[in-house]
């Protein structure tokens, strides 16, 4: 399968991946706005809480790979508040947030760097031992867009518990970490069920 790594991207992206042996990250796309390689959703004691990287503006089509985070912003402060404020008292965020932690006081240079870096973390918490190797093309590039969009309709998952269930209810194919904070070891087995 053929992927571009996203940011903290929702759980249908991982539904797509996590039964391979094998991920070919494709290196060579354009980069296009409005999608999960720069935003994720997370879940808060308001609802729904969109987490946006910025990127540096610049007219001319982009490949992935030579996209720039805006990084006179404090938008990692600011998302590393978000998803404490939103999961600290979920039972497994004491567990992850170590490791998780860092990528938001470290600063990277590249979007699809950055991404990439939280995304093997990710597989690294849910030990899944998927071979990751580069690709410079992708065949069937919608596949990989609709994994992507945001925008297209939401997948309602079985519910599992979330810490503002009882204020809002079971919020579906959220950020990954919304699993990861609620069910901890469990996230592989979560995933594999859907």
């Amino acid at each position: 399968m053929i992927l571009i790594p996203a940011y903290l991207p929702p759980i249908s992206y991982f539904k797509s991946v996590i039964n391979q042996n094998k991920l070919s990250i494709c290196i060579n796309t354009n980069y296009q706005k409005q999608t999960f390689r720069n935003r994720c959703i997370i879940y808060g004691a308001n609802g729904l809480h969109k987490l946006t990287i910025p990127i540096t503006n610049n007219s001319r089509v982009k490949k992935d790979k030579d996209v720039t985070i805006h990084n006179e912003m404090q938008w990692q402060k600011n998302h590393w508040r978000a998803i404490e404020s939103a999961y600290k008292s979920s039972p497994f965020f004491e567990y992850y947030q170590d490791e998780l932690a860092p990528f938001f006081f470290k600063k990277q240079k590249f979007l699809f760097d950055f991404n990439f870096k939280i995304l093997i973390q990710i597989f690294n918490f849910l030990n899944t031992s998927i071979e990751i190797n580069e690709t410079n093309q992708i065949d069937d590039i919608s596949k990989l867009n609709q994994i992507l969009n945001p925008k297209k309709a939401s997948t309602d998952y079985k519910p599992y518990n979330q810490v503002f269930i009882e204020k809002n209810g079971f919020q579906s194919n959220l950020s990954i970490i919304d699993v990861l904070f609620n069910l901890g070891p469990e996230t592989l087995d979560y995933i594999r069920s859907l």
